[in-house]
């Protein structure tokens, strides 16, 4: 594929996959193979809904390299990886949708469909974990794209990685990932896919942005009467060690502090310094609440204390200053 040509694919599908709710924010990425020597691939941080084909950066196969000051995606080995693995993926895409992420905190080796699925197949299976960007969620993302009959894998505590012969069966197949990970997750709990929206209002207080989220899986956890520990990287990022549980007599301090948590009989107070902060917060909450269910039905555990720690430092030193 021309290179111009692959750049305006991985743009166009920058947007789709922000306004399809397949990731939040800059979390996600996504690849296109020029040759069997190069690819392109998302700039690290980069807002998806504003990227231009400078931040499209070109990668070698051979080595990662690349030139200018424009970082590529830090996942850009489990990109490489797949190119070289698979001589008909054109198009990769690695999401942080919500119903694959939830299944992706139960901690099985895979799940079983009720009927085959295009892309798919009868079964998605489930790479072991590994820190985002590392050598291991690379090999272990391999291991479980070749145990795989179909053209998706789920990454534990994690998200998913899919990829296609062409843009279109590549979204496609992402979209038919969510639909069946949705189906599974509704026989295994009914309550854990079935919600509306989840925005209650949006309000700011003490120059801080403030949603609250008050959808059912959220004040269903609320019953919990416990933390919300990190089940999900992004989560892990940006919220920290946990979410505090606490009453309604603690929102001011909370909300001139800056800090989120949990508030009994109410829902979810997020603090941002922006509404975009507190968006992605909200929405993280939320699918952080549906894995722990997903999680709890079959026994998986939170994120390792350690793993959620680097995550949390990561996201101070590094990430969160990206997305400004």
């Amino acid at each position: 594929m021309e290179k111009r040509e692959a750049k305006k694919q991985v743009i166009q599908a920058g947007k789709e996959l922000s306004k399809s709710g397949l990731i939040a924010r800059t979390w996600g990425n996504v690849s296109c193979r020029v040759d069997d020597e190069t690819f392109v691939i998302t700039a690290s941080g980069r807002n998806y809904l504003t990227l231009t084909e400078e931040e499209v950066v070109e990668v070698k196969m051979s080595d990662l390299s690349y030139e200018g000051d424009i970082k590529p995606s830090s996942e850009k080995r489990i990109h490489r990886a797949i190119y070289q693995l698979k001589d008909d993926a054109q198009f990769v895409i690695h999401t942080h949708q919500e119903n694959a992420s939830a299944i992706s905190a139960m901690g099985v080796s895979e799940i079983e469909l009720n009927q085959a699925c295009e892309g798919i197949g009868e079964r998605v299976i489930c790479a072991e974990y590994g820190l985002p960007g590392t050598e291991t969620l690379c090999a272990n993302t391999v291991k479980a794209v070749s145990a795989s009959d179909g053209k998706a894998v789920i990454l534990k505590h994690h998200g998913a990685v899919i990829y296609g012969s062409s843009y279109e069966e590549a979204f496609r197949t992402a979209h038919n990932l969510e639909q069946a990970c949705g189906q599974y997750l509704d026989q295994l709990h009914p309550d854990i896919t079935r919600h509306p929206a989840s925005k209650e209002f949006i309000q700011n207080q003490h120059e801080k942005a403030v949603i609250w989220n008050c959808s059912p899986v959220v004040k269903a956890f609320l019953k919990e009467e416990i933390r919300l520990k990190p089940y999900l990287d992004d989560f892990a990022q940006m919220a920290g060690m946990s979410m505090k549980f606490a009453g309604p007599e603690a929102i001011e301090s909370a909300v001139r502090a800056g800090k989120s948590m949990l508030v009994r009989g109410r829902g979810a107070l997020c603090v941002g310094k922006n509404v975009s902060d507190a968006e992605a917060l909200s929405m993280l909450v939320e699918k952080n609440c549906k894995a722990y269910f997903a999680a709890k039905e079959s026994g998986g555990t939170p994120i390792k204390f350690f793993d959620r720690f680097l995550m949390r430092q990561i996201y101070l030193r590094k990430y969160s200053k990206l997305g400004e």
